[in-house]
């Protein structure tokens, strides 16, 4: 097709700034299709309170040709209806985003006036929008899975520690599986982030499934410096800092895995760094002065680039875990969990030392600091399956289907 691809791309959040890795990998695969030719009307939805800046909003147009952001209101009435919606079948993230009949009909019309072709729901949860814009519109829907949502939600309330978040992310599970499924089978093409997922769908009936991983931020920009800096971090865990499962491992790699690197280096210093840092991630770091906390750090890669290891000590999850794929783009080493490196090919799991047990871990440590290497062929090797043409294939795949009669 000589013509570009005209999108629509049902987002569950306005995906800037990229500040935890679902939102990077939206506004990656958003940057590459843009690159790419495409045509991008982005529908999605954010908490009021948290609204984007003007200067957010402007990075976002420079990227889509229209927006559709609705803000989720608070209140009794909009809680009423969320739970109405929850009472006839849809979970609860799907329930809060899902538009009245009027508003539905308003972005349709506008949807139908920019020549939309087809719709890529990422992730579930706009998913009762997106199948009313398929079917108003006669267009192919075609879905991006970030995760086993069921199950990754199911971990994180495991790792929670409050009563209350616990309470909140078993309550998101409730119609979840059914939910997550209906939208595959009504996508002609279901792009997943991770080869594990894959195996794990296909067990389950979803046959129309193809890998579409994460892009890096080096898809786009160079890799930082090839050594690590004089004044950068000795050890580096770089992710969002309020996440539960983020939140327990940084509580096992302080509380477990740290006392026994200090027994061999008692020098050593740990850097937490990330976003939105909770209380308790605060408190974690607050009672060591090895221990140091950078909140909502700008420059993510050069930060990683600049350390002389890199850390994944999450115990929980699904999917793939967009910050590993991050630190394999640097020149440094990397120790991470069996998690950590879930959903990745045997191959690209051979890149880091992969440690299951805090002595395991801290013994990856103190190795990899007296000796820090990395098979740097190898890891070029692995970055080719990260790139913009990854995305390329799938807008492929998506004209293809817009060839097809719906």
């Amino acid at each position: 097709m000589s013509e570009p691809l005209r999108l629509v791309v049902v987002a569950q959040e306005f995906p800037f700034p990229p500040n935890h890795g679902g939102r990077a990998d939206v506004w990656r695969r958003l940057r590459a299709l843009h690159a790419l030719g495409c045509q991008i009307y982005l529908v999605c939805w954010c908490e009021q309170g948290d609204q984007p800046t003007a200067e957010q909003l402007a990075a976002v147009h420079q990227i889509v040709a229209g927006l559709q952001l609705t803000v989720k209101r608070p209140g009794l009435l909009p809680n009423l209806t969320r739970l109405a919606r929850m009472l006839g079948g849809l979970p609860s993230h799907a329930a809060a985003r899902t538009l009245a009949r009027a508003d539905a009909d308003a972005v349709i019309a506008r949807l139908r006036a920019f020549g939309a072709q087809a719709v890529l729901l990422d992730s579930p949860y706009g998913g009762a929008f997106a199948r009313a814009a398929c079917a108003a519109l006669r267009v192919p829907m075609f879905y991006r899975s970030h995760n086993i949502e069921h199950r990754y939600f199911a971990g994180q309330a495991a790792a929670a520690t409050h009563w209350r978040k616990r309470l909140g992310l078993n309550l998101a599970r409730w119609h979840l599986e059914r939910f997550e499924q209906d939208m595959m089978r009504a996508a002609q093409v279901c792009f997943d982030i991770s080869a594990d997922d894959i195996v794990f769908w296909r067990a389950r009936g979803i046959a129309n499934n193809a890998w579409l991983p994460p892009l890096p931020e080096a898809a786009f920009d160079a890799p930082g410096q090839p050594a690590p800096a004089a004044d950068g971090p000795e050890l580096l865990f770089l992710g969002n800092l309020h996440a539960p499962n983020n939140v327990r491992g940084v509580r096992w790699l302080v509380e477990q895995v740290m006392p026994l690197v200090w027994r061999e280096r008692p020098e050593v210093a740990l850097t937490i760094a990330g976003s939105a840092p909770s209380d308790e991630v605060r408190a974690l770091v607050a009672g060591d002065s090895r221990l140091r906390l950078l909140a909502n750090v700008k420059d993510a890669p050069g930060l990683m680039a600049s350390a002389r290891v890199l850390l994944n000590p999450v115990l929980s999850g699904s999917g793939v875990n967009v910050k590993t794929l991050d630190m394999l783009m640097t020149e440094r080493p990397i120790v991470s969990s069996r998690q950590g490196v879930a959903g990745l090919l045997p191959e690209l799991q051979a890149l880091c030392h992969v440690a299951e047990g805090p002595q395991a871990f801290a013994e990856g440590i103190a190795g990899l600091l007296g000796q820090p290497r990395i098979d740097q062929a190898a890891r070029l090797r692995g970055r080719q399956l990260f790139s913009v043409q990854a995305i390329a294939e799938a807008m492929r795949v998506m004209q293809q289907g817009v060839a097809a009669p719906v």
